[in-house]
């Protein structure tokens, strides 16, 4: 019996001695600092320009009178009016999308306060146009049929497929990134390795037309009354992140 007991005390013992001998390995291991990374993080450009071939027109009419239903129907007929003029130029109907109708009360204030003095229907579509150069025949031929009613809120060109275009600039980002890792390896005298994560981020930069540019375009040619439309280059900028890992 008493050899027995002695057993059961010394595999106590020795579980004791285990427990704490891993309780302080792990508390050893969350005590001490975490590994040092090593590894370069850098950040690389790369930008292509080229020539949009898309045109999207947001164009509209907007009408005040002093009733909604005279409003909503001189709208109605100078909208329909432009539409018509937009298929004519060749602008498939599924190009052509509505962005905004609205109906609202106008208001003028006078010394009794305000008073209603009628109401204003807006309505404009959003039109591609996939050939540039109708795109002077298509706003002179809209300004015409929406006559005093028409508005022209913006014109946003484009590349119907930016896809060779994003592909060279990621490349040249990248390779502007390696660069940069490659420098700072050899400034650090450490070897670059492979690179671990890479992020990216793509945007387009459609750059302002000069003033100068447009008069110069509408003081040459032979019409003097088209509207002059120079699209300019489209940016395509790839931005990527990189971070090697140091051998």
């Amino acid at each position: 019996m008493k050899l027995f007991k002695l057993f059961l005390f010394a595999i106590s013992i020795t579980m004791i001695a285990t427990l704490t001998a891993c309780d302080s390995r792990v508390a050893s291991q969350l005590l001490s600092p975490p590994p040092i990374e090593r590894t370069i993080h850098v950040r690389g450009s790369g930008s292509v320009s080229g020539d949009p071939d898309i045109a999207t027109l947001n164009i509209g009419v907007s009408v005040q009178k002093k009733t909604v239903a005279e409003a909503r129907e001189v709208a109605a007929k100078a909208m329909s009016d432009l539409i018509e003029t937009l298929k004519a130029n060749t602008i498939d109907e599924e190009d052509i999308k509505t962005q905004n109708f609205s109906i609202y009360p106008q208001y003028d204030w006078t010394e009794e306060g305000r008073v209603l003095i009628g109401y204003r229907v807006n309505n404009t579509v959003s039109a591609t146009v996939r050939e540039l150069d109708t795109l002077s025949d298509v706003i002179d031929d809209a300004a015409e049929a929406g006559g005093d009613y028409v508005i022209v809120n913006s014109i946003q060109f484009s590349i119907d497929d930016p896809k060779p275009l994003q592909s060279q600039a990621r490349s040249l980002a990248v390779k502007d990134a390696e660069a940069k890792a490659q420098t700072l390896a050899e400034a650090s005298g450490v070897t670059l390795g492979k690179p671990i994560t890479i992020t990216e981020n793509t945007y387009f930069v459609n750059p302002p037309v000069p003033y100068d540019l447009a008069e110069a375009a509408a003081d040459d040619g032979a019409s003097k009354t088209s509207t002059p439309i120079i699209p300019g280059e489209l940016t395509i900028t790839v931005n990527v992140s990189l971070i090697y890992e140091i051998e």
